[in-house]
């Protein structure tokens, strides 16, 4: 018998408005529309409207770069409260709502599907498919977020009654199997349910796609596989089916994806590219993205057609945060390799140039982190080095019209508490107004590590599945690839070599993309950022460095005497407003609190641990 549920709250949800003026005639709120989708017209026009819900930038904000201000990638002086262990009982309300309102409208679609099987066109087919996987991925939201969850998988209609409501959540890896059931129908390999979605050819990634449906296996198999791993014995994870799950994602890549003919974007198309960050770039800085089949789901604006964003307008003003003054942390940053394939020492004093930060690294680290001789936008470049304090004011000005620094005494939002700006999604052809620049949705890069982590998890990373994985990313990155050895400087210790290379090379490869809050809950390593060390530091700002020199003698009185460091000088923006660190609380944070009214209204949930019942 099929799992029903609706909450109390989604009986109160309209659908969303459709986007499309035939949408906006005929609304979907009116369950007595049963021949509505009956043509394959009008089930393209409903599925389209799914896609309204996925994340994207809008109009003005810089969406998903900002989005890692819930880790340890960003640091805000709007810091992250989950982190800080100041959620309450009602802050997954929002997210709670959010999928199952989503849920609702994807079930409706099911429930009111009427096709016939004669008239199911290969298009039809891949139309069902499209709604397969809208239903694993909002499903695949709320597992991250509250663990056990109530499976909608029938849609429930104003008429539902309180008692057929009393609805007991799925255990998490049941959740997992059914998420992975869903995403298999998907791309046909469940005949009943009636699906097939189109390769990423057929709409050169616009729409949902087979090996978007199988990247997105592959992370749910990943999540849950390494959350009952890691979490084993607490509160949070009750059995441990790590292995099966892991065996999951491999088998995903080996059956499905490595066959898809996908390939890494390891050239830039730009014929005046010279840079090894350049390939990586272009996967985020681009307009269309048709052609490069690593990127196999991704959204295109058109100021043409009023979708356009203003994520390089702000980002090359200075913003990482949309909320507060911001900057990417030094661990980030930390995090990239050398170029010869070997990590770095941190404690290192030549760090404190800022420019030494950037030589001979991996190319992503470039790509992502503004620096000496890139572009903030078509005609500003980024230049640190020494002021020349020499003669006349009116020469000094001249003298120094090169030098361009990280806006450390910025205003509000456009201010940088860490020295180092985000550069990843800035289109440096830009010079003013909106953007077109394209938002990558699902990379086949994201598969590879999701491939290589599961293999190293299982005691089988080896040079086979080096050669499928992390050498091809390496080599793109202009990284030399050699074998794992342990990294004393790692923040995450006690891992075995190559799950510490694996996370550390999804760290360089998936940033500022929203993986990372993701990748730190599920690993059980939230507690490494508590207390003064784990609040994040920013580049050096002492007197006797580089940075700190590159400023005039009154901008360094006026501009820098506001900025926070630490006893050393290394920005520590987070010092006033977190004295003593984050404190996570590690009995109850992993997961958000299922709202208080569900708990009321359906008497089968139960809480997450460490929240109140009431």
């Amino acid at each position: 018998m099929k799992n029903k549920i609706i909450i109390l709250t989604v009986f109160a949800c309209l659908l969303l408005s459709a986007c499309s003026d035939y949408l906006d005639r005929k609304p979907y709120t009116q369950p007595n529309n049963e021949d509505f989708l009956k043509t394959r017209e009008n089930v393209e026009s409903y599925i389209n409207n799914l896609y309204t819900s996925l994340p994207a930038p809008a109009q003005y904000g810089i969406g998903v770069r900002g989005e890692e201000v819930n880790s340890d990638n960003i640091l805000s002086e709007k810091y992250d409260m989950r982190l800080n262990g100041e959620n309450n009982q009602f802050s997954g309300s929002d997210d709670w709502n959010k999928g199952y309102k989503n849920l609702r409208m994807v079930n409706y679609f099911f429930h009111y599907y009427a096709v016939s099987e004669v008239d199911e066109t290969d298009e039809v087919l891949s139309l069902r498919g499209e709604a397969y996987f809208f239903r694993a991925y909002w499903h695949f939201y709320l597992l991250t977020r509250f663990g056990n969850i109530p499976i909608m998988d029938d849609f429930w209609d104003g008429n539902a009654t309180l008692g057929g409501l009393q609805i007991p959540a799925t255990k998490r890896a049941d959740a997992a199997r059914f998420i992975l059931n869903d995403l298999k129908a998907a791309i046909g390999l469940i005949p009943e349910a009636r699906a097939n979605l189109h390769s990423r050819s057929k709409y050169s990634g616009l729409r949902v796609n087979r090996e978007t449906a199988m990247i997105l296996a592959m992370r749910v198999a990943l999540y849950e596989g390494s959350w009952e791993k890691y979490h084993k014995g607490t509160d949070f994870a009750t059995e441990d089916n790590s292995e099966e799950f892991f065996k999951e994602v491999m088998n995903w890549g080996d059956q499905y994806l490595f066959p898809a003919g996908l390939t890494l974007h390891m050239t830039a198309t730009n014929p005046k590219a010279t840079n090894i960050d350049d390939a990586f770039s272009e996967l985020f800085n681009s307009n269309d993205l048709s052609n490069i089949s690593e990127v196999t789901f991704w959204k295109k604006y058109s100021i043409a057609d009023g979708v356009f964003n203003t994520v390089t307008q702000q980002l090359s003003g200075g913003v990482t945060d949309n909320v507060k003054p911001s900057g990417l942390s030094k661990s980030l940053v930390d995090n990239f390799l050398n170029v010869d394939g070997t990590p770095v020492d941190p404690t290192d004093e030549k760090y404190k140039d800022f420019n030494e930060v950037f030589k001979d690294r991996d190319g992503r680290l470039l790509a992502m982190v503004m620096h000496t001789g890139c572009k903030f936008k078509s005609n500003s470049l980024m230049n640190v080095r020494v002021y020349d304090e020499t003669g006349t004011e009116a020469e000094q000005k001249e003298k120094n019209k090169d030098i361009s620094s990280p806006r450390l005494n910025g205003d509000g939002i456009y201010k940088n508490v860490t020295g180092f700006h985000t550069r990843l999604g800035i289109d440096t052809t830009y010079v003013t107004g909106n953007c077109e620049t394209a938002h990558v949705m699902f990379r086949y890069a994201e598969g590879l590590l999701c491939y290589a982590e599961a293999a190293a998890e299982l005691g089988q990373y080896n040079d086979n599945v080096a050669e499928k994985t992390l050498k091809p990313l390496r080599q793109r990155a202009g990284v030399v690839y050699v074998t794992p050895v342990a990294d004393p400087h790692f923040p995450f210790q006690g891992l075995p070599p190559a799950v510490q290379e694996v996370r550390r090379e999804r760290r360089s490869e998936l940033s500022l993309q929203g993986f990372r809050l993701d990748d730190l809950m599920r690993w059980r390593v939230a507690g490494t950022l508590k207390g003064v060390e784990g609040r994040g530091r920013g580049a050096y700002l002492g007197k006797d460095g580089v940075l700190y020199l590159s400023f005039s003698p009154s901008l360094r009185k006026e501009g820098l005497n506001h900025v926070l460091t630490d006893n050393e000088g290394w920005m520590d923006p987070l010092r006033e407003y977190l004295p003593e660190g984050y404190k996570f609380n590690e009995d109850r944070d992993y997961l958000l609190p299922i709202p208080p009214d569900e708990i009321q209204m359906d008497h089968e949930l139960n809480q997450n641990p460490g929240w109140p019942t009431k």
